[in-house]
């Protein structure tokens, strides 16, 4: 599970930026509790995420894109591209 290691990375981190990358390319669903854990990440580290890229093939991915970013004041975005996340990035 990623959120133990999102804490303890942010743990005494003063005005963390931060950028994630999520590669979502290979994922056949999504279970209720996962999202779930996703949401409440979002609502506890969600001002310190400076961009969030979702990397993936699914359309339900563009539409939760669009969700999470409801619940994170950085930038979300979805792309089908690594290396278009890689520029975005470098931005």
């Amino acid at each position: 599970m990623i959120t133990p290691i999102i804490d303890s990375a942010l743990l005494g981190v003063k005005d963390a930026k931060v950028k994630i990358f999520v590669d979502c390319s290979e994922l056949k669903g999504l279970e209720l509790r996962a999202a779930w854990d996703d949401f409440k990440l979002g609502l506890k580290h969600g001002g310190k995420f400076e961009k969030v890229a979702i990397l993936g093939n699914k359309k339900w991915l563009k539409y939760s894109s669009k969700i999470a970013s409801w619940f994170i004041s950085g930038e979300v975005r979805y792309f089908e591209d690594v290396k278009e996340v890689l520029m975005w990035f470098q931005e």
